[in-house]
């Protein structure tokens, strides 16, 4: 893991470039929780094994966390590689999401490859956790650079030392040891498959969840809500659209929400189905996967859904 992964002084951590690594981690009767391959292009972000980086015109970028990134599935199963299925050739779409990245991250690596890809549009997948990914982000991008320094020697340290590795390999084992993962706060158990099928006769608005009666206020001073302020002003500039997605009905993610719907950025709550997920992980398994891209599809050719539940 440590191979595709490294420290970054904007966003806590990032894929390092040009690098490639199979993530496997088995259950106590020996079958995989998960396992497939990460692999990295010559500017950081994760392509299909033995393609290239797509060439178009314009392109979408397709920003977040792990969710966005197909953590758990093979490349050719994430969301924005099913998208790109749905988008055609005339339009090329960008992987940009890294596990671990909150809006800053997510947002900074976006306009980071704007001038070589530019985009026509982005779309943020917030997951509940980005907030306290953020928080995290922000104290790293403050701390001294003597501090930077020994953190990226650290880092290189594990990548050439097991020993130095096994804090966290202690921390995953006990992660997965507790049992199951618990059903989400709209009572979802994870279920799952592991390869990529058609996307054919799925209603994207299955996946919208209702508008919530009332909606908690959101931080003012919320760092995912700044850079989310200022990456809008970005995109504006180029032209270019932002659509947000808000994973769950958890009470960050109905803070994300109400953030956008008062700051004007374009929003959908929503989330997958019992089946669409990796069991007693979570993560989107390739159904899962297929389903937002599907959904990202119907908002990007501006077409009105409303929700199927």
């Amino acid at each position: 893991m440590r191979e595709v992964h490294g420290y970054s002084r904007v966003s806590r951590v990032d894929l390092r470039p040009s690098q490639s690594a199979r993530l496997r981690i088995d259950r106590s009767d020996g079958t995989p929780l998960f396992d497939f391959r990460l692999t990295t292009g010559a500017e950081g972000f994760r392509l299909v094994e033995d393609e290239p980086a797509p060439r178009a015109e314009r392109y979408v970028h397709a920003i977040g966390d792990s969710y966005t990134m197909g953590w758990g599935v093979d490349a050719r199963a994430s969301y924005p590689a099913r998208l790109a299925e749905l988008v055609g050739p005339g339009l090329g779409v960008l992987n940009l999401g890294v596990d671990g990245f909150g809006a800053i991250g997510a947002t900074a690596k976006s306009r980071a490859l704007a001038d070589r890809y530019p985009p026509s549009a982005a779309v943020y997948l917030f997951s509940p956790n980005d907030p306290e990914d953020d928080a995290q982000a922000w104290a790293v991008s403050h701390r001294t650079m003597p501090s930077h320094v020994l953190h990226e020697a650290f880092h290189a340290l594990r990548r050439s030392s097991y020993v130095a590795g096994i804090p966290f390999a202690l921390r995953y084992g006990l992660q997965f040891r507790a049992g199951p993962a618990r059903p989400g706060t709209s009572g979802i158990k994870p279920g799952t498959i592991q390869t990529g099928g058609p996307i054919e006769f799925f209603d994207p608005a299955s996946l919208l969840l209702p508008e919530p009666a009332a909606l908690p206020p959101p931080q003012a001073d919320a760092p995912t809500f700044a850079a989310l302020l200022e990456y809008r002003e970005f995109l504006k500039h180029r032209g270019a659209r932002l659509v947000v997605l808000v994973l769950s009905n958890q009470a960050s993610s109905l803070q994300a929400y109400r953030f956008c719907k008062e700051q004007g950025i374009e929003a959908q709550l929503f989330d997958v189905a019992p089946s669409m997920r990796i069991p007693d992980e979570g993560h989107f398994n390739a159904a899962g996967n297929g389903a937002v891209a599907a959904l990202v599809a119907r908002l990007l050719q501006a077409v009105p859904i409303e929700p199927g539940r």
